[in-house]
């Protein structure tokens, strides 16, 4: 390591000038004061004698002293050729201290808004990092064009200018938005301009957008029963009051709302491509219907088009943006469930009469998304790569999706069965009331297996159980080793078929 420790040395102790120990036993002191306090770590590397010498103002000779002590009391060893490094004390009496306080230590409480937040943290379903298999909405992960991607990185980093390095458009860079815009054109039958595309990091950061700027405290948001569950979570951190809207075989159920009375209503969260959990497409005649009642009743609708490129295949619907006469729709969508959810690149059409004020928004908290992923996803759009990707997708996701159905029957009973509607990345499979989905869940965790509890998604008390699983991220082989290690666990464990409490 060539990292300069003048700071670090001089905090533990070193000073050429106070006290009577010869230059090279202060430095040891100091190395060795800074690697029982752990501010050296086990296999640091020590800077080279000379770089030290050279950084400290000291002469060499005495920089190799030190060093030499520190060997010598296994506080360091030397590698022949390659340096100095810190050895693992564990095994070492080393006595020190802290620095501590006295009394009670007070700190500024936190604002309403972050506690809030806190407190609904719970709602929302969480992934592990015990595997993939089977984490709802993660795309086939290993058909991503790895090499595509790289090479035009390459190009961006070959071809930069020294003002691209500088701050970025606001709102994001205009060549994506144009190859987005035209994109959603040929995909979506979305017709907009580009200017109304904002940039985004993904579909929470698309409502948390959302949220801030229309949700004032008791405005009510109409959300999806069951609903996408870190949509509900956000909505209830802004303190918004929440009303449930049932689903029937069309869609949201606006008969379910029919007794409602509405007093501060503002919005409509919609997931109408394939409504998450249940895999329901909203029909055309009832996105007609919605925008209508949204008119009516002066709401703004939030189409999240989740998995349309998957649902909408083979017969598309178009979309509720592309039925809106009104500029009354926010339509989201993200990269991340087609490519990966590292890349962290999504998308907002907003109503042009907001877009200044989101503007301002993303000024004074964001500022951009970084433009390089943001050139690359554009030309990574006009090279027809995204189009190839998706084609692929498709059938990989279409084949895994078949695969997956099959060895499930195979492995389970009918107490436990997939559920047909989903057409996305996601499979949902119902069990009995008397089975306890959230400690099947957590059971499940333990042997890599990720799903998500269907009693999560519901708003009311009266919840449904069973499992939410996706099943594209992985390969055959492991789809079938995880679902037989998964029947085990359901049929050997009798704890996780008590109910909830």
């Amino acid at each position: 390591m060539k990292t300069k420790l003048n700071s670090l040395l001089i905090s533990h102790g070193f000073n050429p000038d106070n006290g009577t120990l010869s230059l090279y036993m202060k430095l040891s002191n100091a190395f060795i004061s800074a690697i029982k306090k752990k501010k050296l770590v086990t296999g640091y590397q020590l800077p080279p004698t000379r770089l030290l010498a050279q950084d400290m103002g000291l002469s060499r000779s005495t920089v190799i002293k030190a060093y030499e002590i520190l060997c010598w009391e296994n506080y360091v060893y030397s590698v022949q050729g390659s340096g100095y490094y810190v050895n693992d004390i564990k095994d070492k009496k080393i006595k020190y201290s802290l620095r501590t306080q006295k009394g009670a230590t007070k700190y500024p409480e936190i604002s309403d808004r972050a506690t809030h937040f806190t407190s609904n943290i719970t709602i929302m379903n969480r992934g592990h990092n015990k595997g993939i298999a089977f984490r709802p909405g993660l795309p086939p992960l290993d058909v991503f064009p790895v090499r595509q991607w790289q090479n035009l990185t390459n190009n961006y980093w070959r071809d930069v200018r020294y003002s691209d390095m500088s701050y970025s458009h606001t709102l994001g860079l205009d060549c994506l938005r144009r190859n987005i815009a035209e994109y959603l054109k040929l995909y979506r039958n979305i017709e907009c301009d580009y200017s109304q595309i904002i940039i985004v990091t993904g579909s929470l950061h698309s409502l948390s957008i959302i949220g801030d700027l229309l949700l004032n405290k008791k405005d009510e948001v109409v959300v999806e029963n069951p609903t996408y569950a870190n949509a509900l979570a956000i909505f209830k951190s802004l303190k918004a009051k929440i009303i449930p809207a049932e689903i029937d075989n069309e869609g949201l159920s606006l008969e379910s709302l029919s007794h409602v009375k509405l007093k501060r209503g503002k919005l409509v969260f919609t997931t109408p491509s394939n409504q998450y959990p249940t895999g329901v497409q909203m029909s055309l005649k009832r996105r007609l219907e919605l925008l209508d009642w949204a008119e009516e009743n002066n709401m703004i609708i939030v189409e999240d088009d989740y998995d349309n490129e998957f649902s909408n295949w083979d017969s598309p619907i178009t979309s509720i943006f592309g039925l809106d006469k009104g500029n009354r729709v926010f339509y989201q969508g993200t990269f991340n469930k087609i490519l990966h959810p590292s890349i962290r690149l999504g998308y907002l059409i907003v109503p042009p009469h907001y877009i200044d004020s989101i503007e301002a928004m993303f000024e004074q908290s964001l500022r951009f998304i970084s433009p390089i992923t943001q050139r690359v996803m554009s030309d990574f759009i006009e090279k027809d790569y995204l189009n190839q990707h998706l084609r692929k997708v498709v059938q990989v996701v279409n084949e895994r999706k078949q695969f997956f159905v099959n060895q499930f029957q195979n492995v389970f009973d009918d107490t436990f069965k997939i559920q047909p509607a989903n057409h996305g990345l996601h499979l949902m499979a119902k069990l009995p009331d008397e089975m306890c989905d959230i400690e099947i869940s957590k059971t499940l965790i333990d042997e890599e297996v990720i799903s998500f509890p269907y009693s999560k998604y519901f708003i009311k008390k009266k919840k449904e159980k069973g499992l939410v699983m996706g099943f594209s991220s992985v390969s055959k082989p492991i789809i079938k080793r995880k679902l037989e290690k998964m029947s085990r666990v359901f049929y050997q464990n009798k704890s996780i078929h008590s109910s909830c409490k």
